[in-house]
């Protein structure tokens, strides 16, 4: 029996898909210690890498060790939070969920495909604003230019608004949540094409519930915290020796009063109290973003899809290969149609007048050839 794509968008959104269920997130302590592990050991290669810049600050590798500094930091960065968008995924997925170890060896071996995914999605607005561009400097075009811009308008505004919702809502926010499924980068890509050519609205939809759900998380994670931080700062006062006002607190961090090492331990705690507020809001986010990847390609056609794409890639890869075999045949032919050179003419050795070789003196001094 042919299967009901509307009938299985609806079980998906009614069933655990919904968007309710990313708050279940903040309580799946392994993904939470992945981030928590990524963000120090960014914080470790930071710092050992700035120990080392300020020792060489003079020499030629300053400028390279900023450069693998940033590097490094961005690598940790990209598989610790492609590993937690894994271990988020599992649940979406009904999947157990796999251990941290698992977790990371998936995501080292993996987050390639995602920034392939990404610098291809780059590289196609890049391709559609140059067109654009063409196409509104074809519009200046005297006489025709008005009538070609009173056209080009409406289609390119209505056409880039598209293009952009599709970006921001779409191929940007759901890339990730593709690859955490474990797709390939051509299956990821085809998986954004449909839900973009299929379920835009709805991936907006969605996409703008879970901001709210994520404004209405950090509003109550802020307030936990924030009430905390007051109320456990006031009560310090006596251990700095000061009023816990703004004053108090300008001069704390100054260094007044012998209490600059509470400096340090006051940014240490305010690091951490962000850390551990941010993170839950941020996986929130995450699963968020899978449960709507999930559900939005519930029902398409997806092998359909990459079967054409790789049929395409293959026609592709064909026709390229023939024009190289063309070419090759081509250049072949005209190498064997050159003339090959004339072998040098005779010259007379007093004279150098040309002589053939039957002569037996040179016409021009009488020198004997022969």
């Amino acid at each position: 029996m042919q299967q009901n794509p509307s009938a299985d968008l609806r079980n998906n959104l009614n069933q655990s898909s919904s968007l309710l269920g990313a708050l279940d997130a903040v309580t799946q302590w392994r993904p939470f210690a992945v981030l928590v592990m990524t963000f120090l050991a960014c914080v470790v290669v930071n710092a050992t890498f700035a120990a080392i810049f300020a020792s060489m600050v003079m020499s030629g590798m300053a400028g390279f060790l900023f450069m693998l500094a940033i590097l490094m930091t961005f690598g940790i960065a990209l598989v610790g939070i492609n590993a937690a968008g894994i271990l988020v995924s599992d649940g979406v997925w009904g999947r157990p969920q796999r251990n941290i170890t698992d977790a990371l060896l998936t995501s080292l071996f993996t987050s390639h495909r995602l920034l392939l995914v990404l610098l291809f999605e780059g590289i196609l607005f890049l391709a559609y604003l140059l067109v654009l561009g063409v196409l509104l400097l074809i519009c200046k075009i005297p006489g025709v230019g008005p009538l070609l811009f009173a056209i080009v308008y409406p289609v390119a505004a209505l056409l880039t608004g598209l293009v952009l919702f599709g970006l921001l809502y779409v191929a940007i926010p759901l890339a990730a949540p593709a690859i955490w499924s474990g797709s390939t980068a051509i299956s990821a890509l085809v998986m954004l094409k449909e839900i973009a050519r299929h379920r835009l609205i709805m991936a907006v939809v969605m996409s703008l519930m879970l901001g709210l759900l994520m404004v209405v998380v950090s509003g109550i994670v802020v307030g936990i915290v924030g009430s905390g931080v007051g109320i456990t700062l006031s009560m310090s006062a006596g251990i700095f020796g000061m009023s816990m006002n703004f004053d108090g607190l300008m001069g704390l961090m100054g260094g007044s009063g012998g209490n600059s090492g509470y400096m340090w331990a006051l940014g240490l705690g305010s690091t951490i109290l962000f850390l551990v507020a941010a993170i839950p809001v941020f996986l929130v986010g995450m699963k968020g973003a899978a449960i709507i990847h999930h559900t939005a390609i519930a029902g398409l056609s997806l092998r359909e899809a990459e079967d054409k794409v790789n049929q395409q890639l293959q026609a592709a890869k064909e026709r390229a290969q023939e024009i190289k075999t063309q070419v090759a045949a081509q250049a072949a032919a005209a190498q064997q149609a050159t003339p090959k050179e004339a072998p040098a003419g005779l010259t007379c050795p007093s004279c150098s007048m040309t002589v053939t070789d039957a002569d037996l003196f040179c016409g021009g001094c009488g020198h004997k050839l022969k």
